[in-house]
């Protein structure tokens, strides 16, 4: 039995975003072991895509800016939607006493602040966030969920929530 045409244009759309990211070139170059030189290849300018489940194309896009701070160890961001009056701000830094990568942000659609602490994996090019703070007070339920940083190469990164209903694909405008 053949599928109806619409529901195949309804796969096509919904794996399309997945699809364009793995058609990302990856680089073969020595990328990132340590928390300071994963921190370190982060820092630049980046337009960003972002994908929502069920989506045919991106629900937004903007421009990002990293920036290292003194002691290496943090990065301070903020960022602009295109079309957008957002403005979101945050701190993704590393804990060396305790090992764990965090984020702090503050962003304008959401009421509740956004903290995450992660753990990398053994590549060093990969940190699993959870939320941080389950009491009530300081984030609702279901804003903030379990997410990946993945370091594709020196010009491409991408950030996805684990349940699949976002993913954030980046791309280095320029060179660090």
């Amino acid at each position: 039995m053949k599928a109806p045409a619409r529901y195949l244009i309804i796969v096509a759309l919904l794996t399309l975003p997945g699809f364009l990211v793995a058609q990302t070139p990856q680089s073969n170059e020595s990328l990132p072991i340590t928390p300071e030189r994963l921190l370190a290849v982060l820092a630049g300018t980046w337009h960003f895509d972002e994908y929502s489940e069920g989506s045919p194309g991106p629900v937004g896009s903007g421009q990002r800016e990293m920036r290292l701070s003194a002691d290496s160890m943090k990065l301070i961001w903020t960022e602009s939607f295109v079309g957008r009056s957002d403005n979101d701000t945050g701190i993704l830094g590393y804990n060396s006493a305790t090992g764990a990568y965090y984020v702090l942000g503050a962003l304008t659609h959401e009421p509740s602040p956004m903290i995450l602490i992660g753990r990398a994996d053994r590549s060093g090019r990969a940190v699993v966030f959870d939320v941080a703070s389950t009491d009530i007070r300081l984030a609702k339920r279901g804003i903030y969920v379990t997410s990946e940083l993945r370091l594709l190469d020196a010009d491409h990164f991408e950030w996805g929530a684990s349940d699949g209903r976002g993913r954030v694909v980046f791309n280095r405008i320029g060179h660090p």
